[in-house]
């Protein structure tokens, strides 16, 4: 799905049903994005990716795009290269609390992307609970305050759910395992 982010609600612009389990790979991804992206043409642009959005070929195509920035959201399983060490993003020892900002790393598994900067930020508490690890953030932006500031927009995807609880869609539970309820989110998304 894509959105895009008004009052700190997510709109839906472009929604597709795979006909698979699991994560879309980075040929939908860039096909769902060269959909919508030109109907933005003439403004800046911010891709936000959770952890299904993190790979390195998507970030290489984002920098591709003109008016584009991006913060891609990636696994803490994911290598840097940074001063010519490589290490995992966890562990670079963060803690509740405490954030990094790194520019020009390479993310270095698999084909390798770089440079690129890097934002790493744990919050203590997220809505009075206290999170449980940081966000790793693969970013166009050129400091921590952009990369944290515009990936934390993303969270109005988040509070679409509680609007669509008070339709009665019980949303937290659509997996696509139901049609008549992917069938009923449908018709509400493109109302």
């Amino acid at each position: 799905m894509i959105s895009i982010l008004y009052q700190k609600r997510a709109i839906p612009v472009y929604f597709e049903l795979l006909d698979k389990k699991g994560n879309s790979n980075l040929k939908e991804q860039t096909a769902a994005l060269s959909l919508v992206m030109p109907l933005f043409k003439n403004y800046c642009k911010v891709v936000l990716g959770d952890r299904e959005f993190c790979g390195v070929g998507l970030a290489k195509w984002l920098t591709e795009q003109e008016k584009t920035d991006f913060c891609l959201r990636i696994k803490k399983n994911e290598y840097i290269e940074l001063n010519e060490e490589i290490k995992m993003l966890k562990e670079l020892g963060l803690l509740p609390g405490m954030s990094v900002y790194y520019q020009g790393v390479k993310i270095t598994k698999g084909q390798g992307f770089g440079p690129i900067n890097l934002a790493a930020k744990w919050k203590k508490t997220y809505q009075k609970r206290k999170t449980k690890e940081p966000w790793y953030i693969m970013t166009s932006f050129g400091s921590i305050q952009e990369a944290t500031g515009a990936y934390s927009q993303r969270m109005g995807i988040e509070e679409m759910y509680p609007t669509l609880r008070g339709l009665r869609l019980r949303a937290t539970t659509l997996r696509v395992a139901s049609p008549t309820s992917i069938e009923t989110l449908k018709k509400v998304v493109i109302i």
